[in-house]
């Protein structure tokens, strides 16, 4: 008898130190593993900077503004804070005709394209580009941004400036008591930060706008928001080379790329 209990001894004692010897083969296997899909997870969120972020994007002047029957919702006049002024206008263009509103339009496609593929929920205050639409009215204009959930808004445009002009410039609201009391400060960041990397993103500055930053108190939808806006004139559509540029595909993509830089800029993303 007890020379089987020494046997069932022994052997449970090898048992113990199989499945021991199993468990500390197999460690290193689970924490590599655990390992791994962390950095699988830190990988992913590296490569989703603005995860979690909305954006909110205006391509501006819809095409069909200057359509007769849309005249009387063009327009309607209203208070911005500072003066009255219309719902809004048809925009400016290339003297071959190209107009703005299709410029701003591909640009902001492509600018949404690029957010989103960095993680950004992005939101646009039009969504389609057509002489059968008009708007939107600056006074909704201004307050999309905070509808929306956005953290920012950006106003995409174009100037129609001397064709020996070039270069972009950054409107950002004036002080307006009662209006951009909390917000123009924020704004004047958000304008700087895009200088700076609109500058990166290979633009020029305004040969025609001191310091490339216009700080006016007229613009009804900077006086309105409720988020950091400001309204980007990428450049003069009446000046050859940059008119050149913002026909072709390959001068919005660079664009879109430099005002992703300034919103990246701001946001330090």
């Amino acid at each position: 008898m007890r020379s089987l209990k020494a046997i069932a001894a022994v052997a449970m004692c090898a048992l113990v130190t199989i499945t021991s010897n199993t468990a500390s083969a197999q460690s290193p296997v689970l924490s590599q593993s655990s390992v791994s899909t962390t950095a699988v997870t830190q990988s992913a969120a590296s490569t989703k900077p603005l995860a979690g972020l909305v954006i909110a994007i205006d391509p501006g002047h819809q095409l069909g503004n200057g359509q007769r029957k849309f005249a009387k919702h063009i327009n309607e006049k209203r208070f911005n804070g500072r003066i009255w002024k219309i719902c809004n206008t048809t925009g400016t263009a290339t003297n071959s005709g190209f107009p703005e509103s299709t410029f701003t339009w591909r640009v902001a496609l492509v600018l949404k394209a690029k957010l989103e593929r960095l993680g950004a929920t992005v939101r646009m205050t039009r969504t389609a580009n057509s002489v059968n639409l008009w708007g939107p009215c600056t006074w909704d204009r201004g307050t999309f941004g905070k509808r929306v959930g956005a953290r920012l808004m950006i106003q995409i445009h174009a100037d129609g400036a001397p064709r020996s002009a070039y270069g972009f410039h950054i409107i950002t609201p004036a002080l307006t008591r009662g209006w951009t009391d909390g917000i123009w400060k924020r704004d004047l960041v958000l304008a700087k930060a895009m200088k700076t990397g609109l500058i990166k993103g290979g633009l020029k500055p305004s040969t025609y706008i001191k310091g490339a930053i216009s700080i006016r108190g007229d613009q009804t939808a900077m006086n309105l928001a409720k988020v950091p806006t400001v309204t980007v004139e990428l450049g003069n559509m009446r000046n050859p080379s940059e008119a050149a540029r913002m026909q072709s595909a390959k001068g919005q993509s660079g664009y879109a790329s430099a005002l992703l830089t300034g919103i990246r800029a701001y946001l330090n993303r």
